[in-house]
């Protein structure tokens, strides 16, 4: 099973990034799992003026965003909380997608602050995005407050007392996205 982490920060200093590396790597630690960070900040999309399977010239990098969305089992949405919402670099790169790029993969929501919250408020509008884009929105979310605290720029665990809460929504998100995909291939299986 493939995941793609979609990290939606595109800022200077971003600081949620470091959450999408972590989670990258513990993932890949996993067996018959394969992880990639899908980072925006790579892709500086413009604004959508018009979808992906209408766009006679796309913006650089859409084919191949597009291309590894396609390609992934289930996703994460990763985003800092900015002003009660998620990044409009996210909705803005879902947009460009044509519809069905999203249906029927499961689709957890990370939420990160450099405050004390978390992202409640921008991890319930990111549900609402993968509702809206046919996915499967995981009912548990990774609240991450005070990011700075948790995670060296590397992606690194600094303390230790979060772990559970990365492995309690790892073990949620793994449970829903491996039955959804063994769904899909028992389905392909019987077709064939």
């Amino acid at each position: 099973m493939h995941i793609a982490i979609i990290s939606s920060s595109t800022r200077q200093g971003r600081q949620s990034h470091r959450v999408a590396l972590a989670l990258q790597q513990l993932l890949s630690q996993k067996q018959n799992l394969t992880a990639e960070v899908i980072d925006l900040l790579e892709y500086r999309f413009p604004v959508l003026e018009e979808v992906l399977v209408r766009n006679p010239n796309p913006p650089s990098g859409l084919e191949n965003f597009s291309e590894k969305v396609q390609k992934a089992d289930a996703l994460i949405f990763l985003s800092p909380e900015y002003n009660g919402s998620y990044t409009a670099a996210l909705k803005n790169a879902v947009d460009y997608l044509k519809e069905g790029a999203f249906t029927k993969k499961v689709i957890g929501v990370v939420s990160v602050t450099t405050g004390g919250l978390g992202g409640m408020r921008g991890a319930m509008q990111m549900q609402e995005l993968v509702l809206g884009v046919s996915g499967y929105a995981l009912p548990n979310m990774l609240l991450v407050p005070q990011v700075q605290l948790k995670f060296d720029e590397q992606g690194n665990l600094i303390d230790e007392k979060f772990e559970k809460n990365i492995q309690t929504f790892l073990q949620a998100f793994l449970w829903i996205a491996e039955a959804v995909y063994d769904k899909k291939n028992s389905v392909v299986a019987v077709a064939n």
